[in-house]
């Protein structure tokens, strides 16, 4: 293969690859949206255990309410948490207090899930302390390290700079997460 037509080759190999780049050092934080509802699918796995849902997730500030469906969409639990603790009703009727959502659901799906930063992490909110490693080239986060959890961004809802994300995957250690979104109502 002659040299020009090798390098005309890598030059278009390296175009199908997304462009990815470093923050800038002072990167400004995008406002944080306290009010969504979002329905999707998470996936949740460590060492031992693993587990795959349906979700309605309506969250307004400090309130949220979780809808965990199964595989053919029968109805699991209802989670609802507030400043004064969470609540999860399953289908047989049976429920559960605790402090947190992240309890109820650890205890539903049998993997801890750091849900209370959920809300930030899945808007691309990260939070003050958290590192924004790589951005696309719309500045969009696509690798945060979050309280010893790294979030990557696989795919956005579109092009547009305030796109929200549509794929993510979160992990710590053996435990990992794939939240992907079907459809956003911010």
């Amino acid at each position: 293969m002659k040299p020009a037509v090798l390098m005309l080759a890598l030059g278009l190999v390296g175009c199908a690859a997304p462009a990815l780049r470093t923050p800038p050092a002072e990167m400004a934080p995008a406002a944080e949206i306290t009010r969504f509802a979002v329905e999707g699918r998470l996936q949740v796995r460590d060492a031992e255990r693993s587990a795959a849902v349906g979700f309605d997730w309506q969250h307004d500030g400090p309130r949220d309410e979780w809808l965990f469906t199964g595989p053919l969409g029968q109805g699991l639990a209802r989670i609802e948490s507030d400043a004064s603790g969470a609540r999860m009703t399953l289908s047989d009727g049976r429920s559960f207090e605790a402090a947190s959502a992240a309890e109820l659901a650890g205890s539903l799906l049998g993997v801890e899930a750091p849900f209370a930063s959920l809300p930030r992490w899945v808007t691309a909110r990260p939070g003050a302390g958290a590192q924004v490693r790589t951005v696309d080239t719309q500045g969009r986060p696509r690798n945060v390290v979050d309280q010893g959890w790294t979030i990557d961004y696989t795919d956005y809802t579109g092009e547009a700079p305030d796109a929200l994300p549509r794929k993510l995957d979160v992990h710590r250690g053996d435990t990992r997460l794939r939240l992907i979104v079907d459809a956003w109502n911010p």
